[in-house]
């Protein structure tokens, strides 16, 4: 039923007026969000084209671009978020952003220090979002992103070059950063999904499960650098992980965002381990 509403010329009821403006703000608010999802696939795209063609203003423009927009979503979103979630979903953005502007400048060591500072300050604040939510480590979540995390150091370490210690240093705390995020993105028990920890979780069609897709799939492109930048030598293969890395970072972006929204503004009712898409330990 529509909503009716008292016409003082008329003096009667009509429900028209209320569906033509409840309509109207649906398509307004759709066809923004079309406009949204189209500009960042264009920074994304672009960001892939500057890198398969060497276009380097190309790259130094879209390359810290891209996620900064999901940030304007989320705060043009923000009804959907508590105040405090929004500043810390946000800032995390940014941080990524800042990550991003150091990252793509060039691969001198004080960049990657900077980038990777910036980058592990996103991971802290998503970090928080998810225990401010109810996320917790757990011996099976932490089990898996422990095991990446002593495989990265150790490779980092074997790969040490001489005089550059301080990047090593720094990329083995960022990437204990990215394993306790990675940890607390795969408990649903605070949005109710299930009540059983498991050390992965299958993405489906409930969002909420997609900030820890996300979470994975920022684990795995983050891998893929680190593989490129220590073992890759070939030409063509450090070029195809380069087009995996930013394809897969930005996808890895997307999910966290929508992941966060759809656990902010829906209200799901508990379900079992197999509806959440729990993968079993």
């Amino acid at each position: 039923m529509g909503v009716l509403m008292w016409s003082p010329l008329c003096g009667c009821r009509s429900g028209r007026p209320a569906r033509r403006g409840y309509g109207m703000g649906r398509q307004v608010r759709h066809v923004r969000r079309v406009f949204e999802e189209g500009v960042f696939q264009v920074a994304v795209w672009g960001e892939v084209w500057a890198a398969l063609t060497g276009n380097r203003p190309l790259q130094l423009l879209t390359k810290p671009v891209a996620v900064p927009l999901l940030a304007f979503k989320a705060h043009r979103r923000r009804s959907e978020l508590e105040p405090a979630e929004r500043r810390l979903l946000v800032a995390g953005l940014v941080a990524a952003g800042v990550g991003d502007y150091y990252m793509s400048r060039s691969d001198e060591d004080s960049q990657i220090i900077r980038g990777a500072t910036a980058f592990g300050a996103m991971q802290l604040l998503y970090a928080a979002l998810m225990m401010r939510r109810g996320s917790r480590p757990h011996v099976r979540t932490a089990a898996l992103p422990l095991a990446a995390w002593v495989a990265a150091a150790s490779l980092l370490a074997a790969r040490r070059e001489a005089g550059r210690s301080r990047v090593p240093a720094v990329l083995t705390v960022y990437a204990a950063s990215l394993a306790h995020m990675l940890t607390l993105a795969q408990d649903l028990r605070p949005e109710r999904l299930s009540e059983v920890v498991s050390a992965l979780v299958r993405p489906t069609r409930d969002r909420r499960t997609w900030l820890s897709a996300g979470a994975l799939l920022f684990a795995v492109s983050d891998t893929a650098i680190l593989l490129r930048r220590t073992l890759l030598t070939d030409a063509r293969a450090r070029a195809a992980a380069q087009m995996f890395v930013l394809t897969s970072y930005n996808a890895a972006q997307w999910l966290i965002v929508e992941g966060f929204l759809a656990q902010a503004s829906t209200g799901a009712p508990r379900v079992s381990a197999r509806g959440a898409g729990v993968l079993p330990h």
